[in-house]
């Protein structure tokens, strides 16, 4: 079966090459067989398009408004993923900067940020005491102590 047709208005005359690509339907100018063969009816549908029972592009709601696909945002950068969290420990580490941490019970501890991972940071007393390591879930703020 040929795909494109010879002959008629439009397709080349006798050239011998195939002229303007027709659909495949009944459509306008179509004729009664649409290429398919005689007898054999198209429904008036041109080639490619989604039968009765096919998936819709758009689903409808009730009020017949069309739902409208919408692509979905990114996600907020959370804290971890811009690193910004981890340059400033490193700051106050590399500057020996003092700070006071106040945590979820109203508590408030001084010292140097010595040590800071995802969850925890260390922190020492400026004379060279012990570390305390504290989850960052327990802190409420952070500043810098001022001298």
């Amino acid at each position: 079966m040929p795909i494109f047709r010879r002959g008629g208005s439009g397709s080349g005359g006798g050239s011998g090459r195939p002229g303007k690509k027709r659909p495949m339907g009944g459509g306008p100018g179509g004729g009664s067989g649409g290429g398919r063969g005689p007898g054999k009816p198209t429904g008036g549908k041109p080639f490619g398009a989604k039968k009765a029972g096919g998936k819709k592009k758009f689903a409808v709601k009730r009020g017949g408004k069309k739902k409208v696909l919408l692509k979905k945002k990114a996600p907020a950068a959370s804290i971890e993923s811009t690193g910004m969290e981890a340059l400033y420990l490193k700051d106050l580490m590399d500057a020996e900067t003092q700070v006071v941490i106040v945590l979820s019970s109203g508590e408030e501890i001084r010292g140097l940020v010595r040590y800071y991972d995802k969850d925890v940071f260390s922190l020492g007393p400026a004379d060279g005491g012990p570390k305390v390591f504290l989850r960052k879930e327990s802190i409420r703020y952070m500043y810098e102590a001022e001298d």
